[in-house]
């Protein structure tokens, strides 16, 4: 064999190995690039999905290993997640309990005073709304009642604040019956006719509070309005409004609502609100349809 063969031969083991380097190293990158496109995904979209791995030893060590940290990461996270969510029934419970003395002291003083005047009629129906908002305080913080049920108990609370305060701020309620059946979290909407009660209207003597209630995009829609004196949300904590003294359910406040809704049901539901120095307030809260077959249509809004 001439040198002029050898030197083909050379050139040519010299390409076979260069081509099959090239496909080593594309099939690597292949796998590598499949890999990286999972997780740029999995970041977006499937957080709970294991890596697929396709390709080499080395790439189905770095899935292997990706996934293992995946597991770890997620049992770490439904930890947390169930933390939170213990702490925060806890939290509600006790607060559930923590009916304020001064709202009992004030109502059966105000009661006492009712009789003493002759209007025993009155004083039974402010009796009766107490003892309605004492059954509902103290029942478990994880039932759900229906929207009927919810309306009830806010029309007996603003009874007992009318008999001790007089009317001059009127309540109005706009409800459509369609929502009436449906099931909603209890202590829901109070905290917000407290907050207007007793907050809404110290510069104002006299307004109004209206209660609205409708389906809307498939979602069950609250909007509690008054034309109080409003306040500058950026300048006032969420929580620190609803630590009053007349309160009857301390610290039940707007944050404390809508993370428990969100916990519940997920982020596209909550409470919104806005305000204007004043104007007024108003809050809308947003819930899920929760049907409740045995549920009678006996009072109308």
């Amino acid at each position: 064999m001439n040198n002029l063969g050898i030197y083909f031969i050379i050139i040519g083991i010299i390409v076979l190995s260069v081509f099959i380097i090239f496909i080593l190293l594309r099939r690597m990158t292949k796998s590598l690039t499949n890999v990286v496109e999972q997780i740029s995904n999995m970041a977006k979209y499937h957080f709970k999905r294991p890596l697929v791995a396709s390709g080499g030893y080395e790439t189905e060590q770095i899935a292997n290993a990706f996934n293992d940290m995946l597991r770890e990461l997620q049992e770490y996270v439904d930890l947390v997640v169930e933390t939170e969510q213990k702490q925060r029934k806890a939290e509600l419970k006790a607060l559930q309990h923590q009916i304020n003395p001064h709202f009992l002291y004030n109502t059966l003083t105000s009661v006492k005073f009712m009789v003493q005047q002759g209007d025993k009629e009155k004083a039974a129906d402010t009796i009766f709304a107490l003892i309605t908002l004492l059954q509902n305080a103290l029942g478990h913080i994880n039932e759900t009642i229906t929207v009927e049920q919810e309306l009830t108990i806010i029309r007996k609370y603003v009874l007992i604040n009318q008999a001790r305060y007089g009317e001059r701020i009127k309540v109005h309620y706009f409800v459509s019956p369609e929502c009436l059946p449906y099931q909603m979290p209890k202590l829901v909407l109070q905290p917000f006719i407290e907050n207007a009660f007793f907050h809404a209207f110290n510069k104002k003597k006299e307004g109004f509070i209206q209660v609205m209630a409708a389906v809307k995009d498939e979602k069950l829609v609250f909007e509690i309005v008054d034309n109080g004196d409003g306040m500058d949300l950026e300048k006032v904590s969420l929580s620190s409004r609803y630590h009053g003294k007349r309160q009857l359910f301390h610290g039940i406040g707007v944050r404390n609502v809508h993370e428990r809704i969100q916990l519940l049901y997920g982020k596209d539901y909550g409470v919104e609100m806005t305000s204007k120095v004043g104007t007024g307030t108003v809050v809308h809260v947003i819930l899920p349809l929760l049907p409740n077959e045995s549920s009678k249509k006996s009072t109308n809004f």
